[in-house]
């Protein structure tokens, strides 16, 4: 079971880190209160499940670290486990906790009552169970007035729920699952974000390719829309049960599906749906969410990695339905995502301008890309590194700008080689080209050669100038990360070259609609906001920001009729007379 504790050192991201060993703690916390035999995991097969499987594995070993125990223990230290059986479980989850409690000696007892209330409370009653851990998170629909340490609510049996991933967000649970390469439901590889039960459960048509086939689930730029899949109204056109029977056209090609926990075999569940044990409405395991699965996933860690692998593209059926019904076309929402490093002490400062995150934002959504985060960092190796390992690991692509020249406070290629764990070294490549062009390897002093140095394993880039002829001043690529200058020329020469290799014929760009408002109280039109967010937020971003002379709204989407749509509706909710300009596609609110 110590093998989970090494693990855990391969976490990149410092703030996931953190709250891995916090959530570990709260554990150790929970074992010290109570009896061991007298606290339950509650185990459904889903990703947030999968995480609290490997913490508390390795509070056991931290335990059993402390106390000089003996030999390695199966199981959870005594802990009990529980999966709730129900009728439309994906046969993939039932295969993954199955094999993992194989796996790992969890002795999961299998309930099958499927009145959920009155089959906790034979359990509570015949094991004397106190706490239940859940993999609740803030964002599930039943978690509001939940905490780390929270009773069962009032009609329920007493226990108390133990939420130890409670402040965790979609991009953490990835970034600890990818990180330390644990066993999870291989429903995740073909485009599911959040595991209900067969009836209720589509793939996230955020990640559906044009083909019909689907990114796997770490690649979901925008963590909010993590629950897209879930069917819980009907459209006016398409009827729950018809996109759910539709969409299992893709369901069912899946390898292997129903079969033992062979690779690519789990199936997870995510904790939304169990995790509020003790609440009127969700119960501990209504759904696969929160619960842990066993297929090794297949991560190259490369851009579009794994397309198409075993996932039939959707059938007319399964196209009309996520389409709201009839002949429309399958709208692919595509979308990837891309992180910005900017480097320099004086943008920290103020003495300088930054134009290139601003270029860098609009050149990517352009291409159809999702910028997660912009970060500023100064010239220190140390902040350089610790923010692009974090990044490298929750974005698909990480592009830095600055800090790349012959001076001291040129520290980006170091703070980068210690993000990735190669050294710094001389690259020949690059050794070679300075050389070509400033007349020779003798010609070149120190601090030239500084510009040739690159974590070991570094990639050259090659492009051509505007002129036609190759640039001696290659683009470098480690992993998933581009290095660009800060001098903002040179960024966009350089980006015209990288902008080609970014480029997907698979992504459908983002298209806007932006409305200029006459009013200039804000509160007199949330309500419209909130209607239009609340009938096309799945489908559309909106926006409201107060100008000096009244108030823009902006509406974001890569699906042009659900643009039209809420552009319609939010027109129609508005006074007459305040809307004095519609424009569209525009890159600047100014």
């Amino acid at each position: 079971m110590a093998d989970i504790l090494n693990l855990l050192d391969s976490i990149p991201d410092p703030v996931v880190l953190e709250k891995a060993k916090k959530a570990i703690a709260c554990l150790r916390r929970t074992c010290a209160l109570y009896p061991l035999d007298k606290i339950a995991f509650s185990f459904n097969g889903g990703k947030d499940s999968t995480v609290l499987l490997h913490l508390l594995r390795a509070a056991v070993a931290q335990q059993q670290t402390t106390k000089g125990s003996a030999g390695t223990p199966s199981g959870l230290g005594g802990m009990l486990s529980f999966y709730f059986r129900q009728k439309d479980d994906f046969a993939e989850v039932k295969a993954f906790v199955e094999g993992a409690d194989k796996e790992y000696g969890l002795a999961v007892q299998y309930l099958s009552e499927q009145d959920f209330k009155k089959g906790l409370c034979e359990y509570l009653e015949r094991t004397g169970v106190m706490a239940i851990v859940l993999g609740t998170r803030r964002g599930d629909p039943n978690a509001g007035g939940q905490d780390v340490f929270c009773p069962s609510s009032e009609g329920w049996p007493a226990f108390m729920r133990v939420n130890p991933i409670l402040d965790w967000t979609y991009h953490d649970v990835w970034v600890f699952l990818r990180a330390t390469r644990v066993a999870y439901c291989c429903l995740y590889d073909h485009g599911y974000t959040s595991l209900g039960g067969v009836g209720n459960t589509l793939p996230n048509n955020s990640l559906r390719r044009p083909d019909g086939s689907y990114e796997p689930a770490y690649h979901l730029a925008d963590g909010r829309l993590e629950r897209v899949g879930r069917v819980h109204a009907a459209p006016a056109k398409a009827p729950a049960a018809a996109m759910v029977q539709a969409a299992h056209g893709v369901h069912a090609a899946h390898p292997n599906q129903g079969q033992g926990q062979g690779q690519g075999q789990g199936q997870a569940a995510d904790s939304s749906s169990g995790a509020s044990a003790g609440g009127a409405e969700a119960p501990l395991s209504g759904g696969p969410e929160g619960g842990a699965a066993m297929p090794v996933h297949h991560d190259s860690g490369e851009v579009g990695a794994g397309k198409g692998a075993g996932v039939a593209a959707d059938t007319p059926a399964a196209a009309a339905a996520r389409s709201g019904g009839g002949a429309q076309e399958a709208v692919s929402e595509l979308t990837r995502s891309a992180a910005i490093v900017v480097v320099g002490d004086e943008l920290l400062s103020g003495k300088v301008d930054d134009v290139n995150a601003r270029f860098l934002c609009r050149e990517l959504r352009a291409l159809g890309w999702q910028v997660l985060r912009v970060v500023f960092v100064p010239d220190a190796v140390d902040d350089i590194a610790s923010v692009v390992r974090a990044l490298a690991a929750t974005a698909e692509v990480v592009i830095t700008a600055g800090g790349i020249g012959p001076t001291l406070d040129d520290v980006t290629m170091q703070g980068i080689a210690l993000a990735v764990g190669q050294p710094l070294v001389r690259l020949p490549g690059m050794v070679e080209r300075m050389a070509a062009y400033f007349g020779g390897e003798t010609a070149l002093t120190p601090a030239h050669l500084k510009m040739a140095e690159g974590p070991q394993h570094a990639d050259l880039i090659d492009y051509k100038l505007p002129d036609g002829q190759a640039s001696k001043f290659p683009i470098l690529k480690i992993n998933n990360i581009y290095v660009l200058p800060g001098v903002p020329s040179l960024l966009v020469q350089k980006w015209g070259a990288l902008k080609e290799r970014l480029r997907d014929d698979a992504l459908a760009p983002f298209r806007n609609a932006t409305l200029r408002l006459s009013l200039t109280d804000e509160t007199t039109i949330a309500p419209a906001l909130e209607r239009v967010a609340s009938t096309h937020g799945l489908d559309v971003a909106v926006g409201s920001y107060p100008v000096d002379n009244g108030i823009i709204v902006t509406l974001d989407s890569k699906n042009t009729r659900a643009l039209q749509a809420a552009v319609a509706d939010i027109t129609e909710l508005l006074p007459g007379d305040a809307v004095m300009a519609l424009e569209r596609d525009v890159d600047s609110l100014q």
